[in-house]
């Protein structure tokens, strides 16, 4: 069997690409033959994975962060192969969601044993298609996803996201937009649109969301309120999903945004381009590698 690795050298400060070199300098595994396919540039990790489809692998491992895996989405959506994350970036939301190790040696680990679980695929639009696995953001949210500093990353950790979610509550001019989902239309200043529901940054904004079930949970907010935004924000670090009448709740398999091109947007973390905006889901198409522990009633995991 083959196993391809596709690997981001600068995730992590390059501490997972080397433990991953060292352990294929003494792999045990004789059954699995290894190739290792090094990124050198944004949106590498995407080429590289569409080069396999050729010759297809008998399992892909990505070693970096959500935007790696992003990026890999996006390129290969329905990928012929199954796709396993080792963790080596600072959020790790994609691992943390599944409930992988977080160490990316434990991850390969898991990923051998190949129990995959078909998720959702997000999927933006119009113009090229941008895909995101947990989130998709416009506003404010996609603004401080901008001004997370990658040094800051590096020395601080996950730490990181908090410090910019302060300066960016002090600088933010909230301007508005427009959400329309089925019958309903808001003039938001932030919203999320989630598959997952974890977030970066440890916070909690939609607790009831999942995977593989062909809905997004989408989250609106409303008005200018720094003050109102900074304890919802809070509550979301200390795991409470707020409602309010300024915060709407909705579920639903697509939405649209329109609004001034200011409006910033982001999926899983990374820019992704300019109002006007469809989301949509494409239902369990997106073959993860899981914990075999991991069971989904709807989309029960498969051992290959």
């Amino acid at each position: 069997m083959r196993l391809s690795i596709i690997a981001n050298p600068a995730a992590g400060r390059g501490r997972a690409y080397q433990s991953i070199l060292d352990h294929v300098q003494c792999w045990k595994h004789p059954e699995w033959e290894v190739e290792i396919l090094t990124t050198r540039s944004r949106d590498h990790a995407g080429l590289l994975a569409r080069g396999l489809l050729h010759n297809p692998p008998d399992l892909l491992a990505i070693a970096g962060g959500d935007g790696t895996v992003n990026e890999v989405a996006t390129h290969v959506p329905n990928p012929p192969f199954p796709v396993a994350i080792l963790p080596s970036g600072t959020a790790n939301v994609l691992a943390r969601e599944l409930g992988l190790p977080l160490h990316p040696i434990r991850a390969l680990d898991v990923a051998l044993k190949r129990s995959i679980r078909k998720v959702d695929l997000g999927e933006l639009g119009p113009g090229p298609r941008r895909r995101f696995l947990f989130v998709a953001g416009i506003g404010f949210d996609a603004f401080v996803a901008s001004a997370v500093r990658p040094g800051a990353k590096a020395v601080l950790g996950m730490a990181a996201y908090g410090a910019a979610i302060v300066r960016c509550l002090r600088s933010y001019r909230f301007p508005e937009f427009r959400v329309t989902c089925g019958k309903n239309t808001f003039t938001a200043t932030s919203c999320l649109a989630s598959n997952a529901r974890s977030y970066g940054g440890g916070l909690l904004f939609s607790p009831d969301a999942d995977m593989s079930d062909g809905l997004l949970d989408i989250l609106v907010l409303e008005g200018k309120r720094r003050l109102e935004l900074a304890r919802f924000l809070f509550q979301a670090w200390r795991g409470k999903a707020e409602c309010g009448g300024w915060i709407h709740r909705l579920r639903a398999p697509a939405l649209r945004i329109e609004g001034p091109a200011e409006v910033m947007l982001q999926a899983d973390g990374e820019p992704a381009g300019n109002l006007p905006l469809d989301i949509r889901l494409e239902h369990a198409i997106f073959p993860l590698v899981v914990p075999q522990e991991l069971q989904d009633s709807n989309t029960p995991s498969v051992i290959l």
